[in-house]
């Protein structure tokens, strides 16, 4: 049994949006629509999913923790 948890992460995108995913233990990774009722991606890789997100930069809790405060 695989008792590694699914990795949660931001996926931020030029103009402040902000989605939410997650990287599961088999390296595929499932980003949420968002708000707008976008459809969500699955994909293989982050690498994969990235390329329907020009320009986002995905963060994971721990880039999240060293961000300076707004």
């Amino acid at each position: 049994m695989n008792d590694t948890l699914a990795r949660p992460f931001q996926l931020h995108m030029p103009g402040g949006r902000i989605l939410h995913g997650a990287e599961f233990p088999s390296g595929r990774v499932f980003v949420d629509g968002g708000e707008d009722q976008d459809p969500p991606v699955y994909a293989v890789s982050l690498g994969a999913a990235l390329e329907g997100f020009p320009g986002g930069v995905a963060l994971w809790p721990e880039d999240l923790g060293r961000l300076p405060e707004e």
